[in-house]
Order: C-alpha cells, then sequence, then structure tokens
C-alpha cells in the first residue's frame, strides 16, 4: 500500500529500525555490480521526513562505489520478521558543524543504537574533527515496512512511502 504522508508510517519506521540497529547496505560499484556490508545508522524525522547517518570509514571500496553512484539501500530484518528497506542517496559529511551534530547523536543517543561515551571515546580530543570520523548521510527516496505480524493474512506489499518529487 502507498502512503502519502510519511507520518502514516513514522512510528514503525522508527521502531524497527531502533529496535533491529543494524542493517545490511548495498552499493554498486562503477560496472553495476551491488556490494553488501553492515551500517549501523541512527535515523531521525525532521520536517516530516526520514533522515539517517552513519558512523562508517570511508574505505576505498564505499567511496569509488558511491563516487559512481550515490544510491545505497538498507535493508533491516529482525526475528519477530519485522523488515524496513531504506532507498536513500548517501554523501560524505564535510561541514564541521553536521559533523559535531552527528558526533553528537551518536554519543547521546542510548545504546546499542547510539555509541555512548565508550564507542566515541576512539576518536579521541579531536572528536568529531578526528580524521577516522566519516559520517554519512543517508536521505531516503522510498521506504518500506513490513510488520512481520501482517504475514500470515498474506499482506506481502507492506507500507510504501516515497520522497515528493522536488519542484
Amino acid at each position: 500500500m502507498l502512503v502519502d504522508d510519511f507520518a502514516a508510517i513514522e512510528d514503525d519506521f522508527v521502531r524497527m529500525t531502533t529496535q533491529t540497529v543494524f542493517c545490511t547496505a548495498t552499493t554498486v560499484d562503477p560496472l553495476g555490480r551491488p556490494r553488501n556490508r553492515m551500517l549501523h545508522p541512527i535515523f531521525v524525522v525532521r520536517d516530516g521526513r526520514p533522515v539517517g547517518w552513519a558512523v562508517t570509514g570511508r574505505t576505498p571500496v564505499k567511496t569509488r562505489h558511491l563516487a559512481a553512484n550515490p544510491h545505497l539501500a538498507c535493508a533491516f530484518w529482525n526475528p519477530t520478521q519485522d523488515t524496513v528497506f531504506v532507498d536513500c542517496v548517501a554523501a560524505w559529511v564535510t561541514d564541521d558543524d553536521e559533523k559535531r551534530r552527528v558526533f553528537d547523536l551518536f554519543l547521546e543517543t542510548p545504546t546499542p543504537l547510539g555509541w555512548g561515551a565508550d564507542g566515541m571515546a576512539g576518536f579521541g580530543p579531536e572528536r568529531w574533527r578526528h580524521s577516522l570520523f566519516t559520517p554519512l548521510r543517508l536521505d531516503p527516496w522510498r521506504v518500506q515496512v513490513m510488520a512481520g505480524a501482517e504475514y500470515p493474512s498474506g499482506e506481502l506489499a507492506g507500507r510504501v512511502w516515497r520522497r515528493p518529487p522536488s519542484r
């Protein structure tokens, strides 16, 4: 079922991504071949739309993939069969103010979703200015939420939200 307003799936989206924590993230190389990896994003809802960040290594492979094609797909699954699929555009965060906000988000969000002081300690006194602190911003253009409780009824499409086209 297609939903026009993200608010129609917001509660389930936040609950499922928060409880699941990790997702499989897929990028595509310059030859069109997919590559999966695990990612630990935190999604929030701003102005009625989801936005996420992941603190991840800016590896040569990931950097090459995103330079060729900035689209990234996230798949969340948990044992209750709740699933969330997030198709987004990804971009490295380079702005110092946004990097600081992302650092604080991962520091202040309770574990296991956030990293807490222990998890962020590896960036030392430089904190968000540390060369290894490389957040990735995720701007979803499509989100599909499927509750495991719906499967026995035969409802396998879930609810889908798509970002309205830019004007």
